[in-house]
């Protein structure tokens, strides 16, 4: 309902607005190794970093088990993009997470769902570019 707020808030006062789709790489994995208490302390880790990069009123919600989405009204897709750079160089400095981000910015006939899922699609396709990057 906050992003639904948000998006048309955004449409109301002609303000750009982004949805940043976020993965949290390597989750099933310290779960499976360590435990779900340190998955879940790897989650905080990764949400209060987050949240030291955005502004107090942009919403952060986690969409699925390793997965956030974070609504930015008044932000542009680069401003969202140079953030999320900030975020995962922070948490690559702890060695104990990594990111994929996928980024969409609010078009003319957009629903939330469309916003959602470009975003999505954004961050495959930077996931596959990180596994060649790797390869």
């Amino acid at each position: 309902m906050e992003l639904e707020r948000d998006i048309a808030r955004a449409r109301r006062t002609n303000q750009p607005f982004t949805l940043v789709f976020v993965d949290v790489i390597g989750l099933k994995n310290t779960n499976d190794s360590h435990g779900h208490a340190a998955g879940d302390r790897l989650l905080c880790e990764t949400s209060d970093s987050i949240r030291t990069r955005l502004r107090s009123y942009d919403l952060i919600v986690r969409f699925g088990g390793d997965e956030f989405v974070c609504g930015l009204l008044n932000m542009t897709l680069a401003d969202a993009a140079a953030r999320f750079s900030l975020v995962s160089a922070d948490l690559a400095a702890t060695e104990h997470a990594a990111l994929t981000v996928g980024l969409a910015e609010l078009g003319a006939g957009d629903a939330l769902r469309d916003l959602i899922a470009r975003a999505d699609d954004a961050m495959y396709k930077a996931r596959q570019q990180q596994r060649s990057a790797r390869a």
